[in-house]
């Protein structure tokens, strides 16, 4: 399933980069720097109650 994340502060789009697992580190958008943002996923659907 492709997964994405979206940019809370710009919208830009990236895919999840690869990055080391430092203490206070973190994902930010390669276009702004800001750290917030949305994992956004295609082909999820919702399932009807039995």
């Amino acid at each position: 399933m492709p997964a994405w994340l979206e940019c809370d502060n710009c919208g830009a789009e990236h895919t999840i980069p690869e990055r080391a697992d430092e203490p206070g580190g973190g994902t930010v958008c390669p276009s702004c720097g800001e750290f917030p943002y949305t994992v956004r996923r295609r082909g999820l659907a919702w399932h009807p109650d039995p």
